[in-house]
């Protein structure tokens, strides 16, 4: 049984691989693009609409960087701390004894 399973998976692949072979050698000018329907009414594909203009944003600010002008853009925001302080030496709250 198992030997009848690996063989139809071979059978297969070999088909397959043969079919692969024929379409390449036997190019006719074929364009893969022509296997499928370009659209459901017929119509061709005029390419991307136009969007419309969208409307104004309420909460929107110019940028702190322009990109059009000369220099860095990390100039334009402030570092970032990557530490925080070191919390001050506690001053200790008794007084030593006296001998």
């Amino acid at each position: 049984m198992e030997v009848l399973a690996l063989s139809l998976t071979v059978l297969v692949h070999f088909i397959g691989l043969g079919a692969l072979v024929f379409v390449i050698v036997h190019n006719d000018g074929l364009d893969w693009r022509s296997w499928w329907p370009g659209d459901d009414d017929g119509g061709g594909h005029d390419g991307p609409r136009a969007p419309e203009d969208p409307p104004p944003l309420t909460d929107s600010a110019p940028s702190r960087a322009r990109l059009r002008e000369p220099g860095r853009i990390a100039d334009a925001y402030p570092p970032v701390r990557r530490r925080p302080e070191h919390a001050p030496v506690p001053s200790p709250e008794r007084a030593p004894r006296e001998p």
